[in-house]
Formats: structure tokens, C-alpha cells, sequence
């Protein structure tokens, strides 16, 4: 029996055709359906960077997949702890009794500043979010720190190597699979052509893939994604 074959046995002993249960997961917890799946398909969760079973690796199937998780590195030049980062380069929520938030438009997209005065560059496929005074837009921004009222300063880095590490390792083994779920039920199971760090960068740069950031004051956790826009299905070759 083939590696594939394995999966595909899981999937039809375990998951398909089951209503997806969620009582005993925490309603809160967004990420509680992925762990519901990893369960059903007998994977380990874990943090390493290798992909989930048998050599391929699983997507939950959405037109915005993640294609890396919690994933970030700030530039520790700056001086800045997590807080302090979010409430100089993010928004405070109006609906959330002004939390900050760096999420939403605050967020840089590749190759173009925003109103909060920060861009996605790539230099020699280092992937460089850079602050610039000049172009933030912000009626306040007089009250950040002086030393940041300069242009192209580096505030986070993924370096080439560390992200062509992740990515290899996670995606350009035996590939990718994902679920189909119709209704409250997953039916389909779908395998995907392996992809490499060279395919990143370059959907990246045609805005196939971009940075999602969900970080907010008061929780420590990243929330900084990598997603993928439909990109995954484009390299999906078989369906059962």
C-alpha cells in the first residue's frame, strides 16, 4: 500500500461522510475544526517542521488557505516589546474599547505602502516589512517614539533561508492534501503537486499569497499568517 493509499484509508475509515462534532472543543479556540481533523486523520500536533503524515501535508480546504502559521520575526534592533510593536504600528478598535490591533488594512501588502506607513519589500528573497514616517498617514503619528521618525526602517524579517527551510521541508516532500467538505460533512479528499520556496516568492510577488496578521494587545500569541489566495488549487491533481 502506497503512501497515498494509507491517507486515503484514513480518510474514508475515520472522516468521510461524519458530521463534524465540536462539543468537547473550546468554542472560543478558532483553530477547534483543525483539530477535530488532525484527530479523525490520527496526526500528532506538533511544531515541527516537516509535513503532517506520510510525507504530504494537510490544508483545511478554504480560498484562503494558510501556507505558514504564526511565523514572525521582528527586528530586535528596534527596541520594542510585543505591545509597544502593536500600538505604534497598529489601529485601536473602536468596537473593542480601543484595542490595538495590528490586523486589517494596517497591515502591509507587497510593494506598496499603507496609511500606517509600512510596505512589504523583497530583497534578495529576505521578505522586509520597512516603517517610513513620510508615508504614514496617521493624524497621530507625531506621538510614537522619536527614533522611529525616519523613513525605511526595518520592523520585521523572514530571512530567505529560514523561510526556504519551512517551505521545502513542509511542502516540496510528497506534496499536499486537503478535505472537501460539503455541507457539515467532509466528502472529498484532494492531493496537490509538491511546490517549493521559488514558488512562494513568486506568488507572493503576483499577490497569490500574502501576509494576515491577527495580532492584538493583550494576547501573546503571533496570529501572523501566510495565506494563499485559491493558489492551492491550482496545483490539485487528483480527487477521490
Amino acid at each position: 500500500m502506497t503512501d497515498k493509499e494509507k491517507i486515503i484509508n484514513l480518510f474514508n475509515k475515520n472522516l468521510k461522510g461524519i458530521d463534524i462534532c465540536l462539543k468537547s472543543y473550546n468554542n472560543k479556540h478558532s483553530g477547534k475544526e483543525g483539530h477535530f481533523i488532525e484527530k479523525k486523520m490520527e496526526i500528532k500536533h506538533n511544531s515541527k517542521n516537516e509535513p503532517d503524515l506520510y510525507g504530504y501535508e494537510m490544508k483545511k480546504y478554504s480560498n484562503k488557505r494558510n501556507i505558514i502559521n504564526n511565523f514572525n520575526n521582528w527586528n530586535d534592533d528596534i527596541k520594542l516589546n510585543r505591545n509597544e510593536f502593536i500600538k505604534i504600528f497598529g489601529n485601536p478598535n473602536p468596537n473593542k474599547n480601543n484595542r490595538y490591533s495590528w490586523s486589517g488594512y494596517c497591515v502591509p501588502k507587497y510593494n506598496i505602502y499603507n496609511s500606517n506607513g509600512q510596505i512589504i519589500k523583497i530583497e534578495n528573497n529576505d521578505l522586509i516589512i520597512y516603517y517610513s514616517y513620510s508615508y504614514d498617514k496617521r493624524d497621530n503619528k507625531e506621538n510614537i517614539p522619536d527614533f522611529l521618525k525616519k523613513d525605511n526602517i526595518m520592523i520585521v524579517i523572514w530571512k530567505a533561508e529560514k523561510l526556504e527551510k519551512y517551505i521545502n521541508n513542509k511542502f516540496n516532500v510528497k506534496g499536499f492534501f486537503t478535505l472537501k467538505k460539503i455541507d457539515n460533512k467532509y466528502e472529498k479528499i484532494c492531493f496537490g503537486k509538491p511546490f517549493n520556496f521559488e514558488f512562494f516568492i513568486e506568488n507572493f510577488k503576483n499577490k497569490k499569497i500574502i501576509f494576515d496578521s491577527g495580532m492584538y494587545e493583550g494576547n501573546s500569541r503571533n496570529y501572523s499568517h501566510f495565506r494563499g489566495m485559491n493558489l492551492l488549487d491550482d496545483l490539485i491533481i487528483e480527487e477521490y
